[in-house]
């Protein structure tokens, strides 16, 4: 079969799964879009299925599935001919950051440069994408203990998304990391590092605040990642209320 498969309906159903913190509904959606996709033999399709099934496997922890999938995304592109376009370089940033995190920081890292090239070479240094790789990359930086390049890092990520002026909510976030990255590169900080983390933090609660940030999943996740981080930073006020607000979005 070479039939197409309906890639924007696929997106939507998965979506409404994420958008309660459904993750049984949204093994199950990816599931069976993973084999309609198979059986049309429509690979665009399952490379896209795929890439999303990445982000999910971070999100349960399933090692296996997402050393599989990063195999096959990477096939998958080759196949496709698509190893210099936009699409193929933020799968490669999102099998890069799922290496990552389980683990594999060489392969995360060489995957980081294969984006990091087709965004340059496309001049797309401005975008969304080129800043997540940043953030992303950044993290990496981190568990290597590299921290000025994971603060450089984030510092061009934050300057990008803030020109976008559409992400407010991933910028509250990157300026968390920031925070734990200033604060981890410091074996014995002082004042003044303490108040540049304090700033950040100030400045991270701004952002969340933004009436322009749209009160979905993808935000309420956000939310669930920056508040453990007010709890170690010891303002658990605030991460009780972003708790809250991320228990709200999900219950609507």
């Amino acid at each position: 079969m070479n039939n197409k498969i309906d890639i924007e309906r696929f997106i939507k159903k998965l979506d409404s799964h994420f958008n309660k913190n459904d993750l049984l509904g949204a093994k199950e959606c990816l599931s069976f879009w993973e084999i309609e996709a198979r059986n049309a033999g429509d690979d665009r399709a399952l490379l896209t299925i795929l890439n999303e099934y990445l982000g999910f496997c971070r999100r349960v922890n399933d090692k296996d599935k997402a050393i599989e999938t990063i195999d096959e995304c990477i096939k998958l592109i080759d196949k496709l001919s698509i190893s210099n376009t936009i699409g193929a370089a933020t799968i490669y940033v999102n099998a890069a950051t799922t290496s990552s995190h389980f683990g594999n920081v060489e392969q995360g890292i060489l995957l980081y440069e294969k984006a990091k090239k087709c965004y340059i070479d496309l001049n797309k240094k401005d975008t969304y994408e080129y800043a997540s790789l940043l953030n992303n990359s950044a993290g990496v930086f981190c568990t290597l203990k590299k921290y000025d390049e994971a603060e450089k890092n984030y510092l061009e990520a934050i300057e990008i998304l803030k020109l976008n002026g559409k992400y407010d909510g991933e910028i509250a976030l990157s300026l968390v990391m920031l925070a734990h990255t200033i604060y981890d590169k410091n074996d014995n900080p002082d004042d003044s590092v303490y108040e540049k983390i304090e700033s950040l933090l100030d400045e991270s609660i701004s952002y969340l605040k933004s009436d322009r940030i749209v009160r979905n999943g993808n935000f309420a996740f956000i939310l669930d990642k920056i508040a453990p981080s007010y709890e170690y930073f010891k303002r658990y006020d605030v991460a009780k209320a972003i708790k809250n607000m991320s228990k709200e979005i999900y219950n609507k």
